[in-house]
C-alpha cells in the first residue's frame, strides 16, 4: 500500500486515546472501546485562494465541540488481526436527507464514553444520498 499525502488525508491518535487504553488496562474507570465515527467538518481543513484546500497540522488534543458541522454518527465494530486495530467507517446514508448535499472534511472517532480518540482529516467533499463514502483507519497496537 502507498502513503497517501499529506496535502490529501491526515489522520492522529489522540492523547486521550492512549490515557484511556492504559486506565482500561488497570481497571480504571469503564473499560476502553472504540466504539462510533462522526462525520463532519472542522476548521483544521482550510480553502486556500487558489481554491485548494490545505489540512493543518491535527492536534493531540481535540473536543467533538470543535467539529463546525456533524451530520451522521455511526457505530463501528473494530476488527483485530496480527497487532492492528481496524476500524472501518461507512457512511450511513439512511441518516441523510435526499437531495441535500452534506460539506465533508473531517471523521471523529469516538470511544465509548462519546469522547474523541482519533481524527481523521481529508480535502474537502461532498456527501448526498446515492454517494457512499468509506474511510479505513488501521491503529499499530504494538507501538505507543
Amino acid at each position: 500500500m502507498s502513503d497517501v499525502s499529506t496535502n490529501l488525508y491526515k489522520s492522529q491518535l489522540l492523547d486521550y486515546y492512549y490515557q484511556r487504553r492504559a486506565e482500561s488496562s488497570i481497571n480504571k474507570g469503564s473499560r476502553f472501546l472504540i466504539s462510533k465515527a462522526v462525520f463532519g467538518t472542522s476548521s483544521l481543513v482550510t480553502k486556500k485562494g487558489d481554491g485548494t484546500y490545505e489540512i493543518g497540522e491535527l492536534p493531540k488534543a481535540f473536543d467533538l465541540a470543535e467539529l463546525t458541522s456533524q451530520f451522521c454518527t455511526i457505530n463501528l465494530v473494530p476488527t483485530y488481526s496480527g497487532g492492528i486495530i481496524t476500524v472501518r467507517m461507512d457512511l450511513d446514508q439512511s441518516q441523510l436527507q435526499e437531495g441535500k448535499n452534506y460539506p465533508f472534511n473531517t471523521l471523529v472517532v469516538l470511544d465509548n464514553e462519546n469522547k474523541p480518540i482519533a481524527i481523521i482529516c481529508v480535502q474537502e467533499d461532498s456527501l448526498y444520498v446515492g454517494k457512499t463514502y468509506t474511510a479505513v483507519m488501521a491503529i499499530n497496537s504494538t507501538t505507543a
